[in-house]
């Protein structure tokens, strides 16, 4: 073989080593950056979501809603999927007054995530509240508890929520099953005996409602006591899920009936079941008027 041929060879060779080499470190760039599958611009996108995040979270837990609401919304900003975001920002509008704003978040929540009950279940509390009444809507509150529990058959609250809704709707037995279910997942529930207790009284079985009333007390006296502030459904910092505690708007209808239950003496019981339960029969006519108007 001719000198010239050998080096033209060669350097046929050494180009081809060349272009290689090059193709290889543009692989592996790729690949490293499809491996993280994140640019540097979205790794700070994100590191700036979870400062956020957490500065808003820190804020809810302190009961500071105002600027928690305004901490979640600048995060969804960053991120419109994040699940935990959503809630608490439906949680705390609801708690500020935005009632339209909180139902937007938590349909937001359920369009990302269609098998969110507490999104389902929250929905249902604010379709049931008394203080908006173009958001008072019993049916869409049933269909919302229903879908959660569907969801979430282990929820003991999801059954009580629609015996709730059946005894304001006037369906006692549908509400007796529901609360006779209840009192089979969890029985020592104080709500579940304080109204299948009301259901008995209502039908002239006064024994029957006492027992159940002193039930109710006994179980409330043992019961931990609520969260104050709102805290929405879980504690980002340590995993746990709790249900969403609105103190002071949309409270569920029936709290006002079960307060003070554990400070009773046994003295009280007759006196307090009368007037408890008149004043409960008395509320749900207003409610049912309320429907048929």
């Amino acid at each position: 073989m001719k000198k010239t041929h050998i080096i033209s060879l060669l350097s046929l060779l050494a180009l081809f080593a060349v272009i290689t080499i090059i193709k290889m470190r543009s692989t592996g760039e790729d690949s490293s950056l499809n491996a993280s599958g994140k640019t540097s611009a979205e790794k700070e996108r994100i590191v700036k979501f979870w400062e956020i995040y957490r500065e808003a979270t820190a804020l809810r837990i302190d009961g500071k809603v105002e600027e928690a609401a305004a901490a979640y919304r600048q995060a969804l900003g960053l991120d419109d999927k994040h699940e935990d975001a959503l809630y608490y920002l439906g949680s705390l509008c609801l708690e500020l007054g935005e009632f339209e704003t909180a139902e937007k978040n938590w349909k937001r929540l359920i369009e990302v995530n269609p098998h969110s009950a507490r999104a389902h279940a929250r929905l249902g509390d604010l379709y049931i509240c008394l203080e908006k009444e173009e958001y008072f809507n019993l049916a869409a509150a049933e269909a919302e508890f229903k879908r959660a529990q569907e969801i979430n058959k282990e929820e003991s609250g999801l059954p009580l929520r629609l015996g709730e809704v059946a005894l304001m709707a006037g369906d006692l037995a549908e509400a007796k099953y529901y609360f006779d279910t209840v009192l089979g997942i969890h029985p020592k529930s104080a709500e579940a005996h304080f109204l299948t207790g009301y259901l008995a009284w209502q039908q002239g079985e006064s024994r029957g409602a006492s027992l159940l009333f002193a039930k109710a007390v006994e179980h409330a006296r043992v019961a931990p006591k609520p969260a104050h502030g709102v805290m929405g459904e879980g504690d980002t910092q340590t995993g746990r899920v709790l249900r969403a505690v609105n103190a002071l708007r949309c409270q569920n209808p029936f709290q006002i009936f079960f307060a003070g239950l554990a400070e009773l003496q046994e003295a009280q019981f007759t006196p307090e079941m009368q007037a408890r339960y008149a004043n409960l029969r008395e509320a749900l006519a207003q409610i049912q008027v309320r429907i048929k108007a």
